[in-house]
């Protein structure tokens, strides 16, 4: 049986972040075994791959551009990768897309329309009913108006002449009398 290596133990080995050692197994389909936890099992055949991984980029390459001697990637994901849709079953996708787009777009518009519409009618109401409340209460405010006014004068008809001595005078005679009398 093949001695299996841990992410860890392998990051150790080639010095580099644990993180980067699972991005070159998927990148470059590296087929792990999991143990009973899900953490990958890498075998001196993968961690060779990896050195040769390290090798090249250390060399500048770029990921794209590494050529693995030796290993056959994992050949499901490399069959993923190069499944392409035809362009004209893409561009009927993309216009029906575009058509579901602007159809929600234009109900959307219309919903707002209706919702400004029915705050509009509202407001009109309440302004309508605002302005019925205005003309009851200036019609009350000139009832009470009247009534005072035909209070006060009713009031000052009340003012009856004095008799004093048997003179009748006014009310107001008699504060005028009181302001020069020595």
């Amino acid at each position: 049986m093949e001695m299996t290596m841990k992410t860890k133990e392998v990051s150790e080995q080639l010095g580099v972040n644990p993180t980067t050692v699972q991005r070159w197994a998927k990148y470059f389909g590296l087929v792990c075994e999991t143990n009973e936890h899900g953490h990958y099992l890498f075998t001196t055949e993968h961690v060779n791959v990896m050195k040769e991984v390290q090798d090249q980029l250390q060399q500048g390459k770029r990921m794209r551009d590494i050529q693995l001697t030796g290993y056959e990637p994992n050949m499901q994901q490399e069959k993923n990768t190069q499944t392409m849709v035809q362009s004209a079953v893409y561009e009927e996708k993309l216009e029906e897309v575009m058509n579901r787009v602007q159809e929600l777009d234009r109900k959307l518009s219309q919903k707002a329309d209706d919702v400004v519409s029915y705050q509009l009618l509202k407001h009109r109401t309440e302004l309508d009913d605002m302005m019925s409340l205005i003309k009851s209460l200036e019609e009350r405010l000139i009832k009470m108006e009247r009534k005072v006014q035909h209070q006060h004068s009713v009031s000052e008809e009340n003012d009856l002449p004095m008799v004093v001595g048997g003179n009748v005078k006014s009310k107001k005679w008699r504060s005028l009398m009181q302001l020069f009398s020595f």
